[in-house]
C-alpha cells in the first residue's frame, strides 16, 4: 500500500518537475526599468534562435524555437541572467558572475562584484554597452556572444548580431520592433514650387520641404528616412506657434494641405533600415505614410526648434513602422528657382533658421550656381548645413567657411 502511494505521489510530481518555462521577447523599456530575469537571445529567423549559455567560448549557445515572440523550453533555466539597477546603469549577472569587458578589446569577463552597463532598446533589439558605449554585447556572425569593441560605435549589423531580451514569464509580447530609433532630424525648406500632387490642377503650386530623420547625425546612420513634403506655404513647417500641428499624408484629397511624395519608388521618399546586406542596411520605398508635426517649444540648440513628430508608414516589404517623440529639428531655407512656360516663377533667395524665427535675403556671397541649383553638393556637420562649390564650403546663409 505504501509503495502504491509512493508511486502515485511520484507520478504527480514528475510532470511538475518537467514543466516548461515560457520566455517572452521584450524590446521596450518597462516602466519600472530593466531589472528582472532574462535570456539573452540572437534570432536567426522568425522561428529559430540561439540562447547565450553564460560561457565565454566559441559557439557559446544552445538552440531554441521561437513561436510568435515566445520561447517555451524546459532546459534553459540555467542560462537566465539577472539584471539589477546600479544607479542609472545596470549590472548583468549570469551563472559565472557579473559580465564586463576589458577596455578596447573584444572580450568577456566575469567578476564577483557588480559591473555597470548601460541598457537601451533600439527597434526591439537590446543594447548592453560598457566603457562609454565603445563595447557592445553582440553575437558575432551568429555564433559567439561577447562584448565587441568599436571605437566609432558603428557595429555593422551583417557581422555584429543584435541581441534580444526574453523575459522569464508568459506575458504579452512588447518588442517594439516596429518603433523607429530616431534621434536626429533636419529640414531643408526649399524656396521653390512643385506641381505635385494636384494632377487635376497641375498649376496649383506647392512648396517643397525635405525632412531627414536618422538614428544619429551621420549620412550612413540606420535607420534613416528621407521624406519629401509638399504644402501650400513656405512656412508650413517653420511655424513655431506652440501646439500648432500640420498633418502630412501620402493619400491625395482635394482639400488636403500637406502631402508626402512617395512616387517612383524611393526616388522622392526613402527608408533605410538595418539588414544583413553587405553594406549593413537595405533601402525600401515608402508605400503609405501619415505624419503629424506639432510645434512644441524653442530648442536649446542653434538653428533648431523642438517638434513632436508622430508618423506611421508601410514600407515596400509590407512592414509597418512608427515614430512618436519630440525631436530637435534643425532647419534652413534653401533657394532654388523653378519655372515653366505657363506659370513662370521668379523667387528671391532666402535663408531661414528656426532659431531666428524669420527669413532674410541670402548673402550674395553665395555663388549663383549654388543659390539656383537644389542638387548642389551639401552635407550636414554639427547640425549645420554645408554647401560645397568648387572646393569651397559655404553655410546656409551664403557665408564662406574657412
Amino acid at each position: 500500500m505504501r509503495k502504491s502511494l509512493l508511486f502515485l505521489v511520484m507520478g504527480l510530481i514528475a510532470p511538475l518537475l518537467l514543466q516548461a518555462t515560457v520566455y517572452t521577447r521584450i524590446g521596450v523599456k518597462p516602466t519600472e526599468g530593466w531589472s528582472g530575469k532574462y535570456l539573452i537571445v540572437y534570432q536567426t529567423s522568425d522561428t529559430k534562435a540561439i540562447v547565450w549559455n553564460g560561457e565565454d567560448e566559441a559557439s557559446n549557445y544552445v538552440e531554441a524555437t521561437v513561436n510568435n515572440g515566445k520561447i517555451t523550453a524546459d532546459n534553459l533555466d540555467n542560462y537566465v541572467v539577472t539584471v539589477a539597477a546600479e544607479g542609472r546603469d545596470y549590472s548583468v549577472k549570469c551563472a559565472n558572475g557579473y559580465i564586463r569587458a576589458e577596455a578596447k578589446k573584444n572580450s568577456l569577463e566575469f567578476a564577483k562584484g557588480a559591473s555597470a552597463c548601460t541598457i537601451n532598446a533600439n527597434g526591439g533589439y537590446i543594447r548592453i554597452e560598457t566603457n562609454s558605449g565603445t563595447q557592445r554585447f553582440c553575437c558575432y556572425s551568429g555564433s559567439r556572444f561577447r562584448f565587441y569593441y568599436d571605437e566609432k560605435k558603428q557595429w555593422a549589423d551583417n557581422k555584429y548580431g543584435n541581441v534580444y531580451f526574453y523575459v522569464v514569464g508568459d506575458q504579452e509580447v512588447d518588442d517594439g520592433s516596429n518603433n523607429l530609433d530616431i534621434n536626429y532630424a533636419h529640414a531643408e525648406l526649399y524656396a521653390c514650387y512643385s506641381k505635385f500632387p494636384n494632377i487635376h490642377d497641375p498649376y496649383t503650386q506647392y512648396y517643397m520641404t525635405y525632412l531627414f530623420l536618422a538614428q544619429r547625425e551621420d549620412d550612413n546612420a540606420v535607420p534613416q528616412l528621407g521624406i519629401e513634403m509638399l504644402a501650400p506655404s513656405q512656412y508650413s513647417l517653420a511655424v513655431t506657434n506652440d501646439g500648432k500641428s500640420t498633418v502630412y499624408s501620402s493619400d491625395y484629397e482635394p482639400e488636403r494641405k500637406g502631402y508626402v511624395n512617395i512616387t517612383n519608388g524611393s526616388a522622392h521618399s526613402y527608408f533605410d533600415f538595418p539588414s544583413k546586406a553587405e553594406a549593413g542596411y537595405s533601402t525600401a520605398a515608402i508605400r503609405k505614410l501619415l505624419m503629424t508635426i506639432t510645434a512644441v517649444k524653442p530648442s536649446t540648440k542653434p538653428n533648431a526648434y523642438v517638434y513632436h513628430i508622430k508618423l506611421e508608414f508601410t514600407d515596400s516589404n509590407q512592414k509597418i513602422w512608427k515614430l512618436d517623440k519630440d525631436l530637435d529639428v534643425y532647419g534652413w531655407w534653401i533657394e532654388c528657382d523653378r519655372s515653366d512656360s505657363k506659370n513662370p516663377v521668379d523667387m528671391e533667395p532666402v535663408a531661414f533658421t528656426f532659431e531666428s524665427g524669420n527669413h532674410n535675403p541670402a548673402s550674395t556671397a553665395l555663388p549663383e550656381a549654388i543659390r539656383t541649383n537644389s542638387t548642389q553638393s551639401k552635407y550636414i556637420h554639427n547640425g549645420q548645413l554645408i554647401l560645397l562649390h568648387n572646393g569651397i564650403e559655404y553655410n546656409a546663409l551664403g557665408q564662406r567657411l574657412y
